[in-house]
């Protein structure tokens, strides 16, 4: 695009001129590097994973009405309703159910809903995938299974451009989550803090993908690459009180849904103040000095980033060479 020069550079935003070193490729002044995509967490979170794909040919999944008259005809089925929640469901506020059936249960199930069984063993069957087929013998399996027994936070794989927040939630283990949401399993609020907080959202529009104008939110892209310090279980329950108090003031609008909530039309301001309180707690993790603006606070964790890959990349050749002397040994 241009011939190398180490003249000034200016960035142009908001009527403001800024005299910079260097452009990086996210638009705001750094070194030259690229987020790449990594398989596990850059900082001390918990795994992220994909949300559970039935491939059922609509066998195991269910219409509110018809959660209801199943549980009315058949009592015994309750045991199996569970919530079913992609992010559709989750923002919009939509209901959806899944029958979850364990291996040892589902004789029995094949007595009260042979006919849902049977329509998810004809689909699988017909698939030209082989890995689909084989699903076939297991009925009441879902095809990719990540849940488990625990509270979960659910973060919507697409969300609204205009939101100034991606509406992250938690759920029980009465709710499966879909393919197409994410999911954090054995959930902590300090986690939920920092995954909806202005600084990370900074991080999402410039590292992120997009699904037209819309953020496309990825774990390898996002969520695995974000750097966040550590910091000490006294900040970690501090978090925790501004998640509570974000859940509180959502509680007051049980007649809106997360699409309302997060309208920056309509967000009510108590919800945003609450937001607002959380995003300076998240802020002071990382310094005492406030922010001036989002291209302050990338520029900053962009540093930060870089700081903490050449630490792992150190780290990683010191190990390399210790285990090559260890070995001639």
């Amino acid at each position: 695009m241009r011939k190398l020069s180490n003249k000034f550079k200016y960035i142009f935003k908001d009527k403001i001129k800024t005299q910079v070193k260097n452009i990086n490729p996210y638009l705001v002044e750094g070194a030259n590097l690229i987020i790449s995509g990594r398989s596990k967490p850059l900082s001390s979170f918990p795994n992220m994973r994909s949300g559970n794909m039935p491939n059922d040919g609509g066998g195991l999944i269910l219409l509110e009405e018809e959660a209801v008259k199943l549980q009315i005809e058949n009592p015994q089925s309750s045991k199996w309703v569970k919530g079913f929640m992609g992010a559709s469901e989750f923002i919009k506020g939509y209901k959806r159910y899944c029958l979850w059936i364990p291996d040892d249960e589902l004789k029995e199930a094949k007595e009260i809903i042979k006919e849902r069984l049977e329509t998810v063993i004809r689909h699988r069957e017909k698939s030209t995938e082989i890995s689909t087929r084989e699903k076939a013998s297991h009925p009441n399996h879902f095809y990719f299974t990540s849940h488990k027994n625990t509270d979960s936070i659910i973060v919507p794989k697409v969300s609204s451009e205009r939101r100034d927040y991606i509406p992250i939630g938690f759920l029980n283990s009465q709710t499966v989550i879909s393919v197409l949401a994410l999911v954090i399993y054995d959930a902590k609020p300090w986690v939920f803090a920092v995954c909806t907080s202005r600084l990370h959202m900074v991080w999402v529009k410039a590292v992120g993908g997009k699904m037209k104008t819309d953020y496309r939110y990825s774990p390898k892209l996002c969520y695995n690459t974000f750097p966040f310090p550590e910091i000490s279980t006294n900040q970690k329950e501090n978090l925790n009180l501004y998640i509570f108090a974000i859940l509180d003031e959502r509680a007051k609008y049980p007649n809106k849904t997360l699409a309302q909530l997060y309208n920056p039309d309509t967000m009510p301001k108590g919800l945003k103040q609450a937001h607002q309180d959380l995003d300076e707690a998240i802020e002071q993790c990382y310094r005492l000095q406030p922010f001036k603006n989002d291209a302050e606070r990338l520029e900053y964790l962009f540093k930060l980033y870089e700081e903490i890959i050449k630490k792992d990349t150190l780290f990683a050749k010191e190990k390399k060479t210790t285990k090559q002397k260890s070995n001639k040994e």
